[in-house]
């Protein structure tokens, strides 16, 4: 049989949260998911009735790149037009970036416990992993990011907020290291959790890319907008890579649907911001439930928490799991006894708390 190139042989397949699908076929229990920090709020019922609307065209094509979004997304993030591109979710932009700027003999340097997608997508181009650790504020440490650079790298992925940790980096850090970089070298920042931000020293971007640094912003509409299962993602950049973005990008990566439900997302601010306001009471609520039980965590600047237990992390998942609650062990992050676990309405924590107390208490015993 063919084998594959040898930069994939030390690939490892994506482990997702488990799926409340296969939870029920497997213990018959309507659980709840706190382990893909999707939002619990759901989408806004705008959004949900695009969605419906969208059905009726379903034997059509969709655009290649549907100007009305790119459009919105400019006007509400302060880009142009061709400053926007989307994608199958923000995980086929990181690949597609990958795949463009990075190969055989390049080094991509990526923190590490962070987001598997940089070491994967790194793998896929031949290119040569270089991780770099994260700081005591749980963000990519950006003094280790700049002692690991040579003159073969080409490519860096920052996440901020990082997953799983929820540090994020800060204004004044990252122009530090911005302004010490060489041209050559792409900075993607990965800012899935961005609306959950509310530190206002966070570092923005905007400027840097409408300045046409080398930077790529890449954001999601799977959290706070509640899109997960259409998959659609976005990233603004100059307007040159953004012009060799779409032309590598596959045609037809998003379909008319999750166009039509994106915009309609999009346009209701109004409930964005109400999810934000619930998300954010909710997670602290989170942070002073643990910190009353003395658990060490991250100060979280996203819509999850990290703990660290004093258990093995996958026992007290699966205890959890059968009492209804399916959480993310982040032993495939490289820390086998934390815990990560999404915010959720205050209701469903309070059942949640039950049960983490039972499931603890009794290993305590």
């Amino acid at each position: 049989m063919i084998d594959p190139k040898s930069s994939l042989k030390s690939l490892i397949p994506y482990i997702p949260g488990r799926s409340l699908e296969t939870v029920y076929q497997e213990k018959g229990i309507h659980a709840v998911k706190l382990a893909s920090n999707e939002s619990l709020w759901g989408p806004s019922p705008r959004a949900i009735e695009a969605a419906k609307q969208s059905l009726d065209q379903l034997a059509i094509y969709p655009e290649s790149h549907f100007a009305p979004l790119y459009e919105l997304l400019a006007s509400l993030h302060g880009f142009s037009l061709d400053n926007i591109i989307a994608g199958n979710g923000a995980d086929e932009l990181l690949q597609v970036i990958a795949l463009t700027y990075a190969g055989r003999g390049d080094e991509v340097i990526y923190p590490a416990p962070s987001f598997s997608a940089y070491r994967h997508n790194t793998l896929l181009t031949g290119a040569n992993p270089v991780e770099v650790g994260i700081n005591a504020e749980g963000a990519p440490d950006l003094e280790a990011v700049q002692a690991k650079i040579t003159p073969n790298t080409r490519l860096i992925f920052l996440c901020s907020p990082n997953n799983p940790t929820g540090g994020i980096l800060h204004q004044e850090e990252w122009q530090s290291f911005l302004n010490t970089l060489p041209e050559s070298i792409l900075v993607v920042v990965d800012q899935a959790y961005y609306e959950f931000v509310e530190d206002a020293s966070y570092a923005e971007i905007t400027q840097d890319i409408l300045k046409d640094r080398p930077v790529i912003m890449v954001r999601t509409l799977s959290k706070i907008y509640g899109l997960a299962s259409l998959r659609i993602g976005w990233a603004a950049a100059p307007a040159p890579i953004i012009s060799t973005l779409r032309t590598v990008r596959a045609p037809f990566s998003v379909s008319r649907t999750a166009w039509a439900t994106a915009q309609a997302a999009l346009l209701d601010q109004h409930y964005i911001a109400q999810v934000r306001e619930a998300t954010l009471e909710a997670r602290e609520y989170m942070t002073s439930e643990f910190r009353r039980r003395n658990f060490r965590f991250w100060s979280s600047q996203a819509n999850f928490l990290t703990i660290e237990l004093k258990s093995p992390a996958q026992q007290i998942a699966q205890q959890l799991e059968a009492r209804g609650y399916v959480t993310r062990p982040t032993t495939n992050f490289g820390l086998p006894s934390h815990l990560r676990v999404t915010v959720a309405p205050i209701p469903v924590l309070e059942g949640f708390f039950q049960a983490f107390d039972l499931v603890t208490q009794s290993k305590d015993r």
